[in-house]
């Protein structure tokens, strides 16, 4: 019995080293111990880090073949589910590898876009393209919004471009960056159809003081991040069952919340309009 017990310990020890590992982004370390620990035992658990840390690393037919180990111990898990339909679309472009560098590559803490309304904003990029780049991305990843002329470009960390903000959000934000205003981006979910990312803003210049970053309901920002699990291992949002229990926690906690809608283009024109007229007084 004794030897038992020490067997737990040794492996909620090597577990709680592999959530460490992942927090840092020391993706090849997490991978071996979680290998380790799979040597002491299986659990589906460990083999959903295992496939995330490959992922990481861009293996991902080991990481396919990891997420399919889990499914043979639980066969409804969710992310492991989720995680095999991003890979088997990836491997069936021909995609078993990423060249790309992660190396530069920061991760935020989503917790960070939970913000008044009119400093946080959810949006879907335009003009994103298919790449090994896109595929990459994870949630919770820093981005770089790059205002020029009238267009903000959203590129990763080595400079490369993921995709635009939609015109007239573009528009404003090339504004109130060039008047002084900062802001902070992370992706906020990633697949081959779309990237959706959320904004923040960090930093209000004292000349656009009683101006809002993004007018209107933005209640669904908060929402929409409660609804993600943010953790070394799992970057894909919430089944409905998962969301309803965090939901209702929050109600519980009487923290707000607002319906999942993305900011409203009626809204920033509404709110342009009324930029104008203070403009001309």
């Amino acid at each position: 019995m004794a030897k038992q017990d020490e067997k737990q310990r040794l492996r909620r020890r090597l577990q709680e080293y592999a959530i460490e590992l992942a927090t840092t982004n020391r993706w090849e370390d997490a991978m071996e111990i979680n290998r380790k620990i799979l040597t002491i035992g299986e659990d589906p658990e460990t083999y959903n880090r295992l496939g995330k840390a490959l992922m990481e690393q861009g293996n991902y037919e080991e990481a396919h073949d990891a997420y399919q180990q889990t499914l043979r111990l639980n066969p409804v898990n969710t992310i492991a589910r989720k995680n095999l339909a991003r890979l088997e679309s990836l491997l069936a472009r021909g995609i078993k590898h990423s060249n790309v560098d992660r190396s530069l590559r920061q991760q935020v803490d989503l917790r960070i876009f939970i913000a008044e309304t009119g400093k946080t904003a959810l949006t879907t990029l335009a003009n994103v393209t298919p790449s090994p780049v896109i595929d990459a991305l994870i949630t919770g990843e820093k981005v770089e919004l790059h205002a020029e002329e009238r267009n903000v470009f959203v590129l990763d960390a080595e400079g490369n471009y993921l995709g635009r903000l939609e015109p007239k959000l573009g528009q404003r934000l090339v504004e109130l960056i060039h008047g002084g205003n900062r802001y902070v981006a992370a992706i906020a979910q990633s697949d081959p159809r779309q990237v959706r990312i959320l904004i923040r803003e960090v930093y209000q210049d004292p000349s656009q003081r009683g101006r809002l970053s993004f007018p209107g309901k933005l209640g669904e920002s908060l929402l929409y991040v409660s609804r993600l699990r943010y953790d070394e291992y799992v970057d894909e949002i919430l089944d409905e069952e998962e969301i309803t229990d965090e939901t209702d926690q929050l109600e519980e906690d009487n923290i707000p919340g607002g319906d999942e809608e993305e900011i409203g283009l009626e809204e920033i024109e509404q709110d342009s309009g009324d930029d104008d007229d203070g403009a001309d007084e």
